[in-house]
């Protein structure tokens, strides 16, 4: 499928076919996909919890409000968290960075010391903010290679965090959750959603010119 393809044919499905699986092959496939989406200094720190297990599935239920039906019949839901704690794999990162030939053995050292000093010098707002801005580039990422793929998706932004983070033993203290995606086969088509026309979203060089 075309790029313009999957961006145009991506929605909301609020019921998959509950006999459709993707196996764990595949879905490993698809998130090596979405973690080639953009990252500041290649810090990485999107984090999936990968919920396959149908009993589990079913725990999600009277957690996630009214999306109960998308996350019970979806072959996978996944949690999508960043990690405040990312620094925690930067001499990982740096290794694979040499291992993967995109950085010379030379300046290992040099460029563990370049992202440590930067990390050090963020405040844990701007911390919260770049991990957020990453791991929701990545989220949209994965949904679009999931279209890609022949398969559909549902973003679930309104759940109960704390209960969510408990029931898969996720460190509240370290991982921020964005948002859980189910993921599978639609068993309904779409429901249709319209955007609003371009000058109410865009200005020209300046922020004054938009409709209001």
């Amino acid at each position: 499928m075309e790029l313009i393809d999957a961006i145009m044919q991506r929605k909301t499905i609020k019921l998959f076919d509950e006999k459709v699986k993707i196996e764990r092959a595949e879905l490993a496939e698809m998130l090596a996909l979405a973690q080639l989406a953009p990252s500041k200094a290649n810090l990485q720190p999107w984090r999936f919890v990968v919920i396959d297990d149908p009993a589990k599935k079913a725990q999600l239920s009277d957690k996630v409000a009214f999306n109960a039906p998308p996350c019970e019949s979806a072959a996978a839901v996944i949690l999508i968290l960043a990690d405040r704690h990312y620094d925690q794999l930067l001499p990982t990162i740096v290794e694979c960075s040499v291992e993967q030939g995109c950085l010379d053995a030379e300046f290992k050292q040099r460029s563990l010391d370049f992202l440590t000093k930067m990390h050090q010098h963020l405040s844990d707002t701007e911390i919260r903010e770049q991990v957020l801005i990453d791991t929701g580039l990545a989220a949209m990422q994965l949904m679009l290679v999931v279209k890609a793929k022949g398969y559909d998706s549902h973003a679930i932004g309104i759940f109960d965090r704390d209960a969510v983070l408990s029931m898969l033993e996720v460190d509240q203290t370290r991982y921020l959750p964005v948002m859980l995606l189910a993921i599978g086969k639609a068993a309904v088509p779409a429901i249709p959603s319209a955007r609003l026309p371009l000058e109410y979203t865009v200005s020209w060089n300046n922020g004054k010119d938009f409709c209001k």
